[in-house]
């Protein structure tokens, strides 16, 4: 980069020749009579010519403002001293997956005690004025440090740094160090050494060591029918026989457990039913090389109830096959039974989904209407193929293989078209207010659909479409980086505070009618506290094999061509001594001429 760090600097040297241009052009002096000259003596005489230039005048005064001015020219351009290191930056990407907390209480430590001790060396290794700028990997990249902040910053950042996100692509976070370095060399730092799988210019470092371990890869609550079941299942990354209990622990109580037995390299799928009313539980196994793959929570999943109800006759309703027929039974009873966690509901007005002949007009109802001409009118039959609107969740599943499809073809129809026979729609959506209203133009007396495999499925696709739309949170139990989506959860501010996992700080998010939370991407149990509302817990769990397999992890070290980028430091030594010089000389020049005068 040269002579001068600030090269624009040196434009300030045209003072020296505008000092020598003062000492040239004298101000003019306004004659005055006097009586006598021997009043005045020769040193004492002072030019009096205008713009005339006059022989220079090297008085100490000159000298000590040109030297001045010619040390404050070159600390702008701020001199680069050959014997002098420039600055650097180091620009480091820290691998932020679970693998590289494997090995924590081992005797040398874990992967992350190895690479945050590495990146401590380099950091003192720095030259002075140095910079450095600390990103961890992630779906979404996160800066540690920086960027170009101060190594006693970094350092301060590094003991901060905990790996705990599932596995995920390095190449964001790489793409924006490469961006900070501009040109310069970056240093990854991971577990997994593979230099054939990164650019030529990125230094590696791996710190990682084969390992064998034994954790859980997947856990999962469900709630079905008012039941409650637990699904976890353990893998074995190992080449021996290996034997782990398992304790489940909710609410301060201990569940009934099991011992396993994992055979080298094999899975172990459990279920269990849990008591009604089980709280957030977690599920523990013996420690190993990875602690965080050996433990689990799990939240309670919250009941989203759907409400179906009917306003169709007793005929209509067994046509549809939405009744069983049974005396005392419900109209929707087959269809309750079809759907889990769905009741009949005690009046349409009460429903979250009705099947009539008609609209509800009810602000919480969804409707399926069914437009079916009575008496013996004109009919047509339609025999497909049909054209679905695959991508809609509640045609999802659904062929038509086979139906005979009979409508009243001077129905009026309106709406989007979701299924069509030709031009002609057969089912329709419409969405007024927030509620969406389905009109299906079929003669259920003359048609094959309620008789198909596609009935069902359209049915339950339905109500699943309505529980999710539900007042609620859409799920409690969260892979690292899904969503939390919370419906009704009306206008304010929700609390989210972490009560079990990696320390975080509370989280306060504004809801408008949808609460909406991204970024939780660490394992833990989280505590959301709505305002005048119950509380609840949401579970993120970060498991995965690719994190879990240990065996294929080894270090190793790969330079990169490139150098560290050169800093330019806005203040250093030569710029403060030759700042320094240039006020001395000037406080020297004011002495001077204050005892000439």
């Amino acid at each position: 980069m040269g002579w001068f760090a600030s090269p624009l600097g040196l434009l300030a040297l045209l003072a020296v020749p505008a000092v020598v241009a003062l000492h040239l052009f004298r101000r003019r002096f306004e004659p005055r009579r006097v009586s006598a000259l021997f009043l005045w003596s020769a040193d004492d005489r002072s030019a009096v010519a205008g713009r005339r230039v006059e022989k220079l005048h090297r008085s100490p005064s000159f000298w000590l403002e040109l030297l001045a001015a010619a040390a404050l020219a070159l600390a702008f351009a701020s001199p680069r001293l050959p014997w002098i290191e420039p600055a650097r930056h180091l620009v480091v990407v820290l691998d932020g997956s679970l693998s590289m907390a494997a090995g924590e209480g081992d005797a040398g430590g874990s992967s992350r005690d190895r690479a945050v001790a590495a990146v401590r060396a380099r950091l003192a290794a720095l030259p002075r004025r140095s910079r450095a700028t600390l990103i961890e990997s992630g779906p979404t990249p996160r800066l540690l440090a920086g960027p170009a902040a101060l190594p006693a910053e970094a350092e301060e950042a590094l003991a901060r740094f905990e790996p705990t996100l599932g596995h995920h692509d390095l190449g964001p976070a790489l793409a924006f160090a490469e961006e900070i370095a501009a040109g310069g060399a970056l240093w990854l730092v991971t577990d997994d050494f593979a230099p054939d799988a990164l650019p030529p210019a990125v230094e590696l470092l791996s710190v990682g060591a084969a390992r064998d371990n034994v954790g859980f890869t997947h856990a999962a609550r469900t709630r079905e029918r008012g039941e409650e079941q637990l699904f976890l299942t353990i893998a074995s990354f190992s080449a021996r026989e290996e034997r782990r209990t398992l304790q489940l622990a909710a609410g301060g109580a201990t569940l009934p457990g099991r011992d396993v037995v994992l055979p080298p390299g094999e899975r172990v799928h459990l279920s269990f039913a849990l008591p009604a009313g089980t709280p957030t539980l977690v599920a523990r196994l013996d420690r190993d090389a990875l602690r965080a793959d050996d433990e689990a929570w799990l939240a309670p999943v919250l009941p989203r109830t759907v409400a179906l109800a009917t306003t169709l006759d007793r005929d209509r309703a067994l046509q549809l096959r939405l009744a069983s027929g049974a005396e005392g039974r419900p109209l929707v009873d087959r269809w309750v039974e079809l759907v889990p966690d769905a009741v009949a509901a005690a009046s349409p007005d009460a429903a979250d989904l009705v099947v009539g002949a008609t609209p509800v007009a009810s602000p919480r109802a969804w409707n399926l209407v069914v437009t079916a001409a009575e008496g013996d009118g004109e009919r047509r039959d339609l025999v497909g193929p049909f054209l679905i609107e695959k991508r809609h969740p509640l045609l999802r599943g659904v062929t038509l293989d086979g139906v005979v499809w009979s409508r009243d073809p001077a129905q009026p129809w309106s709406g989007a078209p979701l299924v069509c026979a030709g031009d002609v729609p057969l089912l329709t959506e419409e969405t007024r207010d927030g509620a969406r209203t389905f009109t299906l133009h079929l003669d259920p007396r003359r048609s094959s659909l309620q008789r198909s495999p596609d009935w069902p499925i359209a049915l339950s696709n339905l109500a699943e479409l309505r529980r999710g739309e539900l007042p609620g949170p859409l799920r409690t139990n969260l892979r690292a980086g899904e969503t939390l989506l919370v419906r009704g959860a009306g206008d304010g501010t929700w609390t989210l505070r972490k009560v079990e996992g990696a320390e975080e700080p509370p989280r306060e998010v504004a809801a408008r009618g949808t609460l909406v939370v991204d970024g939780l991407l660490r394992a833990g149990l989280w505590r959301v506290e709505p305002q005048g509302a119950p509380r609840f817990d949401v579970a993120v769990q970060t498991l995965d094999a690719a994190e879990s397999d240990l065996r294929a992890r080894k270090g190793g070290e790969r330079p990169s061509p490139l150098a560290l980028a050169e800093i330019d430091s806005t203040f250093n030594a030569v710029d403060a001594a030759l700042m320094g010089a240039a006020l001395l000389l000037l406080l020297l020049d004011w002495g001077w001429l204050a005892g000439r005068r």
